[in-house]
């Protein structure tokens, strides 16, 4: 089920801020010129987010996407929004990393990141809610992609700090991380790649 797995990956991400030392949050990571503390800003507000968005009304809009696939590809095109927007999240990120202290990062999943999954239990996850500003989507898509970027992001963090990977995002996360990237591959580029019948080049998905 989505919502235990987004409750596996907002768990371990308190776990994770919890532990870390004052050294540890300002190691690089493999993100250029990103700190532990930058990544771990940047995911920081999706369980506001996702509060905020089941507590909304559903927009008046139609679906402009039907999975979290679709949207991916959609946001990954040459020249998309993953493009266009690529330094202001950066910005975003490394501006509030500075402002924001270690304590007020983890209380967004020790604290709010479980009274959006209970909400969420009691939620329909087939209503729709906006996207980033610029899609509408079915509840149960956006959280599938809330779930890939905090196991993104936890193993950029965890390669930082050469913790095992994939560590506790093992399971049903782990899944449902591959499963969606699998899904936003080119599908027969895929099976020929995985099946040796191509070299042709099917990832990255996602930059």
């Amino acid at each position: 089920m989505i919502i235990d797995a987004l409750d596996q990956t907002w768990q371990v991400w308190a776990r994770l801020g919890e532990e870390l030392t004052d050294d540890e949050w300002t190691r690089p990571t493999r993100l250029p010129s990103w700190t532990v503390k930058d990544v771990y800003t940047h995911c920081s507000p999706f369980p506001s987010a996702t509060l905020a968005g089941i507590e909304a009304p559903s927009p008046d809009a139609p679906v402009s996407h039907d999975d979290a696939a679709d949207l991916l590809s959609f946001m990954q095109r040459p020249g998309g929004v993953a493009e266009q927007t690529a330094e202001l999240l950066k910005e975003s990120a490394t501006t509030r990393s500075r402002t924001m202290s270690s304590d007020e990062l983890v209380a967004q999943f020790a604290t709010v990141a479980p009274q959006a999954i209970d909400r969420l239990r009691e939620t329909d996850l087939e209503r729709t809610v906006h996207y980033g500003g610029f899609a509408v989507v079915p509840a149960r898509e956006a959280l599938r992609i809330f779930v890939m970027e905090g196991v993104v992001h936890y193993l950029d963090i965890a390669a930082a700090l050469d913790r095992e990977l994939p560590g506790p995002m093992a399971g049903e996360a782990l899944k449902v991380t591959i499963r969606l990237l699998a899904e936003t591959a080119d599908p027969v580029a895929l099976i020929d790649a995985a099946t040796g019948r191509s070299d042709a080049p099917v990832f990255p998905v996602m930059r």
